[in-house]
């Protein structure tokens, strides 16, 4: 179970008008990165002004999103210069974490502290990283402490949900959790719901649907609690059910593939060619390189007679995978 960084989550906005400028290259060189639209200003005053901290935390924070090891590198600038700004080694913390450079986040984290004794969210980020590090005594020993507090007694068990999954002992595991969520009150962590959700289903209890759609309450633009309660509902036979979440998903997220491709599913099953298709259809536009949704898509059409529609389609489908054994079969029965 991870937890969303609040650094992440508050800062999201700033680092997100850095997206833009650097997906086109997955891998792109450090340099370039640096130097990209909207981090370029920032760099340039760096090699102007070398010995503000303000700066490399503003470019650490622009970053973030997109390259938290160079946003670590920034934030540890910046701290290095300023060594009393709590704020600086929080922010290096959360990009170790985000690295998953452990041994790191725990030494920030624990300087951070240093700076600003007793501030209950730093101890939490701590002993996450505690966990990461399995130090699993230490971490519950601070969330014994974070349990007595009024605004951290839901992370102390977060935290402790935490320990016990990694323990393997769901069932302590899923206590933890319906604690934290409670003591959270109306706004619980998102990954925290999720996360008591899939629990509860690996047991095959009910009561995790409740939670899935908790979790889309916290987050309503996000069809993915709405496709696992759905798919949930399908593991227990429930399809009529079933149905009704796939729908509401589409409804949230008008471009979710899989919702798509669910009911698809669920109707070709059906032998319901015509509503099969139209499914399999939009879930080829919503993502038009999944060479699944055209291979069903194809599939639909070879049952209602569609003979070079679904050739094409099965061409398609083996386009966008090149290994696609039953594409190909589904090619060479149609050409004979």
């Amino acid at each position: 179970m991870k937890y969303l960084s609040i650094l992440l989550v508050l800062l999201g906005a700033v680092a997100c008008n850095n997206t833009g400028n650097n997906q086109q290259d997955q891998s792109p060189a450090p340099d370039s990165v640096l130097y990209s639209d909207i981090i370029r200003p920032v760099t340039d005053s760096i090699r102007r002004f070398p010995d503000q901290p303000a700066l490399y935390y503003r470019r650490a924070l622009l970053l973030f999103n997109t390259n938290p090891t160079l946003a670590q590198a920034d934030f540890e600038k910046a701290a290095s210069l300023q060594p009393d700004n709590a704020d600086y080694w929080a922010g290096a913390g959360e990009a170790a974490l985000v690295s998953d450079d452990y041994p790191h986040a725990e030494i920030f984290f624990r300087k951070a502290l240093t700076t600003a004794p007793g501030y209950t969210y730093l101890e939490y980020r701590l002993a996450t990283a505690m966990i990461e590090n399995k130090k699993y005594p230490q971490a519950d020993s601070m969330a014994n402490v974070l349990a007595q507090t009024k605004d951290a007694r839901d992370k102390a068990f977060y935290l402790k949900a935490r320990i016990a999954e990694d323990q393997q002992d769901t069932t302590t595991a899923i206590k933890h959790l319906t604690t934290a969520i409670s003591a959270a009150g109306p706004h619980p962590e998102y990954e925290a719901v999720m996360e008591l959700g899939d629990l509860l289903r690996a047991r095959k209890q009910p009561a995790a649907i409740q939670f899935y759609r908790q979790a889309w309450q916290l987050d309503s633009l996000n069809a993915t609690p709405l496709y696992e309660a759905a798919q949930y509902q399908e593991e227990l036979g429930n399809q009529a059910a079933a149905i009704a979440a796939y729908r509401q998903c589409i409804i949230s997220d008008p471009g979710y593939e899989p919702a798509y491709l669910a009911l698809g599913k669920i109707y070709s099953g059906k032998k319901q060619w015509k509503e099969a298709f139209s499914f399999y259809n939009l879930a080829a536009k919503s993502a038009p390189t999944d060479a699944q949704a055209y291979y069903y898509r194809g599939l639909c059409q070879e049952q209602l007679g569609n003979k070079q529609e679904a050739i094409a389609d099965y061409i398609k489908a083996t386009s966008f995978k090149k290994d696609f054994t039953e594409a190909k079969d589904a090619i060479k029965r149609l050409s004979k």
